[in-house]
């Protein structure tokens, strides 16, 4: 009787052990191509090369090992990110997160963000931040929506000023190398301003701005005097012979007048029909300068995604609106722990530690994510049933609105 072939059930691949590890260096040509394959990519020798000496941390990259196959991928990239009120603390910036389509639902994804999460404390990240491929994956891993930015679109006939804060500075286009250190002048006075702006090392920019891939990009600088107060890196898609797109890749501004000087030039590009843009602040200020404010279409999406690794220090670390105090408890996506803080704070910074008093608000880890940056409300998440609030205690959802609220809103233009 010829013998069967064995056929496992489902449930029982789970059983089968896969190993989730760092990358050693001999495999890292081999774990670039199985994460790129995942996401629908090629890479040369060359760019696998430029990114492994610009770009990454080898132990922050995990493979997951099913015998010689790459499994899943994952890692961080370390950031330093600015809070609201001014303090800098160190986070983990999650990015590589792939699963191969021949080990879907096997788990693979939520064993590499808890490692990852787990080295991140260790080499003491306070919180870890990604762009999200997907809006529906992470949230199950503590992760909010705090950042929300909005995506822009205007045809140039209807993009003049109305309202606008005076310039008197003047325009340079450098070249990529001469660009880099003017914008990263720009960049590193900008990010002390606004909440949830990273640090990007000499090395990431030259990584950013890839000799090859970023070949037909324009640079602009608007100087004050001899000093850099702006920067925009564009390009131009062509849509006839005399007509096309400007696509802006980042835009960074110091200031309200170098702000306006520095979108004045992008929306007079000679040419240029439209101008687009991606991922701009929830408060940009050019809506409210354009006489005709309707035709900037501006769509609404989800930018950084924020999860509280330390979330007392997370609390403590930032400054508030208003004096204030609150009790929160917090459910761990995780773990499924809950643990209560009581949050003492205002404009010149805070306390925090755990407490065993009845706490006024009760939310899991991610719908604090979503309200720390002070993007998005509290009430709205109380509103929408995210947010159980003790009995007589509905004024401190007010009070939490009125600390949390930021001004400049939080933004974060590197992409990672």
């Amino acid at each position: 009787m010829p013998r069967m072939p064995l056929v496992l059930a489902p449930e029982i691949l789970y059983l089968i052990p896969m190993e989730i590890r760092p990358v050693q260096e001999e495999e890292f040509r081999r774990w670039r191509n199985a994460v790129r394959a995942s996401l629908g990519d090629h890479v040369s020798e060359e760019d696998t090369r430029f990114m492994r000496e610009h770009r990454v941390e080898l132990d922050r990259l995990l493979g997951c090992f099913d015998g010689d196959a790459i499994a899943g991928s994952g890692g961080a990239d370390s950031f330093d990110m600015t809070l609201p009120g001014g303090n800098i603390v160190p986070v983990a910036g999650v990015a590589y997160i792939t699963t191969s389509s021949t080990h879907r639902r096997r788990g693979i994804q939520r064993r590499i963000m808890r490692r990852i999460h787990l080295d991140a404390r260790d080499r003491g990240d306070v919180a870890a931040i990604l762009w999200a491929s997907k809006s529906l994956l992470y949230g199950r891993y503590g992760y909010g929506n705090a950042m929300p930015v909005h995506d822009w679109e205007i045809n140039t006939d209807y993009a003049q000023y109305a309202h606008f804060p005076k310039w008197n500075g003047r325009f340079i286009r450098p070249d990529r190398d001469e660009a880099i250190p003017l914008m990263t002048r720009v960049y590193d006075q900008a990010r002390l301003k606004r909440a949830g702006m990273v640090t990007r090392t000499d090395k990431r920019w030259i990584y950013e701005i890839h000799p090859i891939h970023s070949k037909d990009e324009f640079f602009i600088v608007y100087l004050e005097g001899d000093e850099p107060r702006a920067y925009a890196r564009y390009g131009f898609k062509h849509d006839t012979d005399f007509a096309g797109a400007t696509n802006v890749i980042e835009a960074v501004s110091t200031n309200d007048a170098s702000h306006a000087a520095l979108w004045r030039h992008l929306l007079d590009e000679d040419l240029a029909t439209t101008v687009k843009a991606k991922a701009r602040p929830m408060d940009d200020p050019l809506y409210w300068m354009l006489a005709d404010s309707r035709r900037l279409k501006r769509q609404l999406t989800d930018g950084i995604w924020l999860r509280l690794l330390d979330p007392a220090a997370m609390i403590e670390k930032r400054n508030y609106a208003v004096e204030g105090a609150l009790s929160i408890e917090i459910r761990d996506s995780e773990s499924g722990d809950s643990t209560a803080f009581a949050l003492d704070g205002g404009p010149d910074g805070a306390t925090c530690s755990e407490t065993s008093a009845t706490p006024d608000m009760t939310m899991p880890d991610w719908a604090l994510a979503s309200a720390y940056m002070g993007t998005v409300s509290f009430s709205m998440l109380m509103n929408l049933g995210f947010i159980e609030v003790r009995a007589k205690a509905f004024e401190a959802v007010r009070r939490a609105d009125a600390m949390f609220r930021t001004v400049p809103s939080a933004w974060n233009p590197h992409h990672f």
